[in-house]
């Protein structure tokens, strides 16, 4: 039976047209959607009736043990002020090949490696607990304003 591990993956964005992997990430959640319903029921009906509404993206994070030499850490602090919406790309660990971007024809995702994108933004926070025994950490809530698609890696037999 195949399983698909976690460790190895990897997360991207591009941010002024070049593409940024942000290394040491300890965490991503993706959060849950919810869809609205919309009550369809005729008075005569013996129950209720509904058809699904809109998609409401879901509310993940992004956890980081911070260091102040990591320079992917100080652009996802930036990113996080900015609350600008981002393309976020997470890669399987299949492969340590990374994505590349051209401003004509957009992001490339390598085939090695399936790939979980989406729209989000990330809320400005303050560092984690202080703690003994433990390093500066930050939880950032990222608000995802699209769903997650997912594509999968090719195989080759």
């Amino acid at each position: 039976m195949a399983v698909v591990k976690t460790q190895g993956t990897q997360l991207f964005t591009v941010i002024d047209g070049q593409v940024v992997k942000f290394i040491c990430v300890k965490k991503i959640g993706y959060g849950q959607d919810s869809f609205g319903k919309i009550d369809i029921t005729c008075l005569d009906a013996d129950s209720k009736q509904y058809v699904r509404g809109m998609r409401d993206p879901g509310e993940g994070s992004v956890e980081i043990n911070y260091d102040d030499e990591n320079t992917s850490h100080e652009r996802l602090l930036e990113a996080a002020k900015s609350g600008e919406i981002l393309d976020w790309y997470v890669g399987s660990g299949h492969s340590k090949d990374a994505p590349t971007y051209e401003a004509v024809a957009g992001i490339d995702l390598p085939e090695t490696r399936s790939w979980n994108s989406f729209k989000a933004y990330i809320n400005d926070t303050a560092p984690n607990d202080v703690e003994v025994d433990s390093v500066e950490s930050y939880t950032f809530a990222m608000v995802r304003t699209s769903e997650v698609t997912r594509t999968k890696r090719t195989i080759t037999p």
